[in-house]
């Protein structure tokens, strides 16, 4: 009788872990079909700086593709595939993004301010780059090589 009770469990353990590994699986696949939505360049960009992330959201909206990572940042590229806009929601951009990405004497700026912790969100245009700092902003202006910070 003992033996039988424990074959029971040990089934219905099984039958639960197998359920919620198919669920597991079912989700997972919803999230993967993102990345079918999202242009190569933009994936490349993903993967270099954000990399094995889960995509939370890809939407189009005229010229611009919006993406949103789980648990991450929310990326905007333009129609050249571009960043114009990567917001950190709360949390540090990577290091390795803003060495990438931003001009040499904007990133030097941060590292001699010990601020390169401490970039939350960048946008650009043609004109300039806006960086969201921990407890203030910072806009470097491309054709002078000026910076403004504000509080």
């Amino acid at each position: 009788m003992k033996i039988n009770t424990c074959l029971h469990s040990l089934r219905l353990l099984l039958a639960v872990l197998m359920c919620s590994a198919l669920v597991w699986t079912a989700g997972g696949c919803s999230h993967r079909d993102l990345w079918d939505d999202v242009p190569g360049p933009v994936a490349e960009f993903l993967n270099q700086y954000f990399p094995y992330s889960e995509l939370q959201s890809v939407t189009e909206s005229g010229s611009n593709y919006h993406i949103r990572i789980d648990d991450g940042p929310g990326l905007t590229f333009d129609y050249t595939y571009s960043w114009i806009a990567i917001d950190g929601y709360g949390m540090p951009l990577p290091q390795v993004l803003l060495f990438d990405q931003l001009p040499p004497r904007l990133y030097d700026y941060l590292q001699e301010t010990e601020q390169l912790n401490c970039v939350f969100s960048m946008e650009r245009n043609k004109e300039y780059y806006i960086l969201t700092l921990l407890d203030s902003s910072l806009k470097y202006t491309i054709a002078t090589g000026e910076m403004t910070e504000k509080l």
